[in-house]
């Protein structure tokens, strides 16, 4: 599966008052242990319920389908977006995972996070494209 990519899904909780908020997120597995530390010591948030699950692209779950009988399926999207460094004159990408039944919620908020970032004399990024794609996220049983 050349392009499966390992995620880890875990929940995010920030305390609001008496209550704790919970959320739960798509993290690729590279990059968990890094955000997992910004997340808790520069934001405050608690992270629990870790699993490590395998994202792939729908079209690739749908041939194997039969393969996969024994996992739990979750849909999930991928978005990469796309942004031009106008100091650097470079094309760069990143990339996220939401689950699907959330997404179109997340959608606008997770944009415009990203749509502009200035520094104090100019722009430095501009976002060029969102690109979505629909997949599957497994796990074992």
């Amino acid at each position: 599966m050349k392009n499966a990519v390992k995620l880890v899904q875990c929940r995010l909780g920030k305390k609001t008052g008496a209550k704790t908020q919970w959320e739960s997120r798509l993290v690729p597995y590279q990059e968990f242990e890094l955000w997992k530390f910004f997340i808790t010591h520069h934001y405050g948030f608690t992270v629990t319920h870790e699993e490590i699950l395998l994202w792939i692209p729908q079209a690739e779950y749908e041939r194997k389908k039969e393969r996969f009988s024994r996992l739990v399926a979750q849909p999930a999207i991928r978005v990469t977006l796309y942004f031009f460094l106008k100091k650097a004159g470079a094309l760069v990408s990143t990339t996220r995972f939401f689950p699907e039944k959330e997404y179109p919620k997340i959608k606008p908020l997770f944009l415009k996070h990203f749509e502009a970032f200035q520094d104090e004399n100019h722009l430095t990024k501009v976002l060029e494209q969102v690109v979505e794609e629909k997949g599957v996220c497994l796990k074992n049983l």
